[in-house]
């Protein structure tokens, strides 16, 4: 099976959005209405990333039926925290409850410090709980963890995948370059969770970081999706754009990497605005069973955030 998508347009970018400057991590879920609820982090003039929800319609291309607001209760953690910013990233129904998977930054001087949180709500995610702690650095070497997804696979068994990183190089500069693979965790109730000592998925040759995995369980098994960069080089800007890339695992567990069956069938143009890089996915599957992919553009959201819809198999 291929992972063949066809570009749909860009839903949100920053300039719709009063002093922000990059729009990351889109996380979507499909209320009973049929609308998809989509969650993101809307970082400011000031690096502050804040979780907004807004509505779209499937029905209508997406197109937003209820703009972006502010998440309260995640704006009152970032206060009450001195963080630098929640995210959202993965969302899921458990029963009538909806688990919103975040990822918070404690800045520490020139580096930081990430974490996995989960949010709950009763109502579909108008309000929600506070954040609660589900993993943190301790839980990697002491480096920072983020971008997960939560998933509750057969048998009730909880397996998480996410963002973890290994290195930091501080002295690149303007900023520190990290080194990233992708980790595995499981739980038996979604509260308590072992990590697995080696990596899901572990960087390939040239690559430095490899980020926000989602995963969907289908009768062939697992697929996962995710984006992968190289260092930062000055001699070469363009190996730290992102690139969508594709695996496949019978456990969850041994992931086979499957990059060079997925794409889209009508690929951006150089001056689209995901053109010079397609990042941050994240896919899930509609009630009418069409697969959706969320995604960013170019600058690491910048550009802002879109949709692709997967191609049928023959």
């Amino acid at each position: 099976m291929s992972s063949l998508w066809r570009r749909q347009g860009r839903i949100l970018a920053p300039a719709d959005l009063d002093g922000i400057r990059l729009v990351q991590c889109p996380t979507g879920w499909q209320l009973p209405n049929g609308l998809l609820r989509i969650a993101a982090a809307c970082r400011n003039a000031s690096n502050v990333s804040i979780l907004q929800v807004m509505d779209c319609d499937p029905a209508q291309g997406m197109k937003i039926v209820r703009p972006p607001r502010i998440e309260p209760v995640a704006l009152e953690a970032i206060a009450r925290g001195g963080l630098a910013g929640i995210g959202p990233c993965d969302a899921l129904w458990d029963g009538a409850e909806l688990l919103l998977a975040t990822s918070s930054i404690t800045l520490r001087g020139r580096l930081y410090d990430a974490g996995i949180e989960v949010m709950t709500s009763r109502d579909g995610g108008t309000t929600f709980t506070p954040p609660r702690g589900l993993l943190g650095p301790a839980e990697n070497g002491g480096f920072p963890v983020s971008m997960p997804c939560l998933r509750r696979l057969a048998g009730g068994d909880w397996r998480m995948w996410f963002t973890a990183f290994t290195e930091w190089r501080p002295e690149v500069q303007p900023t520190p370059d990290a080194r990233y693979c992708i980790r595995s965790a499981r739980s038996a109730d979604g509260i308590t969770w072992t990590v697995d000592p080696a990596p899901a998925i572990a960087r390939g040759p040239g690559e430095a970081g490899l980020a926000r995995p989602t995963v969907l369980e289908g009768p062939e098994g697992l697929e996962m999706w995710f984006s992968a960069r190289g260092p930062y080089a000055p001699e070469d800007p363009s190996l730290r754009r992102y690139r969508l890339c594709h695996a496949r695992s019978d456990d969850g567990t041994q992931w086979q990497r499957a990059d060079d069956r997925h794409g889209f069938c009508n690929p951006p143009a150089p001056d689209d605005w995901d053109g010079q890089m397609q990042c941050y996915p994240t896919v899930l599957r509609l009630a009418d069973g069409r697969q959706v992919m969320l995604y960013c553009g170019n600058g690491y959201g910048a550009a802002g955030f879109g949709w692709a819809s997967r191609e049928t198999q023959d």
